[in-house]
């Protein structure tokens, strides 16, 4: 890609990434992720076969995943945690979707929240032979998953807001590729958690990280509790 080129591209579709850096700050299995931007090898009667990525990586080195695929795998995790992910059949749902909305990475865009939910949940749960009672749980959580981001005025997904255990969960740490050259930061500050972490360890108090930061307490609290550790190694 020329520089020229490279300055008309989205910030936010420029490889910024590493996988295992994606992984922690999705809560998700370093094998889990590469599966999901690579693909996979299986075997079947009939010989070796390789599922196609669901996620296609922004470039293809080390700092290989953009912030819009940070924001495709944070949905594709709220997939994952209402049902085992089936490679197959959530690319061939999604891309029912994509086909029926017009729109090549739908889990981006706007239209996704307000018509491509509905049709995912239903082309996914056929697929899977999901209760009806299955599709409603898969439908809330799924749109649960999808108030983690915030959109820009053409509806593109501007900020992450990771989720540890459920996407329901406080907002605690955010990601814009604007601030802290997109690396996790405390959620309403422009404060890296690496450094708060760094605080921490050195031996500053969870009130006195509070008031530095202005923030509340609680904030601090779940940020240490759910992110620091093996998470935030």
């Amino acid at each position: 890609m020329t520089r020229k080129a490279n300055q008309k591209r989205d910030p936010r579709d420029v490889p910024n990434y590493t996988l295992p850096e994606a992984a922690r700050w999705l809560g998700l299995a370093s094998n889990t992720l590469r599966v999901w931007l690579r693909g996979q090898d299986y075997r079947t009667q009939s010989g070796k076969k390789h599922a196609l990525p669901v996620v296609h990586p922004a470039g293809e080195g080390p700092l290989g995943l953009s912030f819009w695929n940070l924001v495709e795998c944070s949905v594709l995790a709220t997939i994952r945690k209402e049902h085992a992910v089936s490679l197959q059949k959530v690319r061939s749902a999604l891309a029912y979707v994509g086909k029926e909305l017009g729109m090549k990475r739908p889990l981006i865009e706007q239209e996704f929240i307000t018509d491509g939910v509905g049709l995912f949940v239903d082309r996914y749960g056929k697929l899977i032979d999901a209760s009806r009672q299955g599709q409603l749980a898969m439908r809330e959580i799924l749109s649960a998953g999808l108030t983690r981001i915030e959109r820009d005025e053409e509806g593109l997904a501007a900020r992450l807001f990771p989720w540890r255990s459920d996407p329901r969960e406080p907002r605690v740490v955010a990601v814009d590729p604007r601030i802290a050259f997109g690396q996790p930061i405390l959620a309403s500050t422009r404060v890296p958690i690496e450094v708060v972490f760094d605080r921490f360890r050195a031996g500053d108090t969870i009130s006195h990280l509070a008031e530095d930061y202005g923030v509340e307490q609680s904030k601090i609290e779940d940020l240490v509790r759910k992110w620091f550790g093996p998470a935030a190694a």
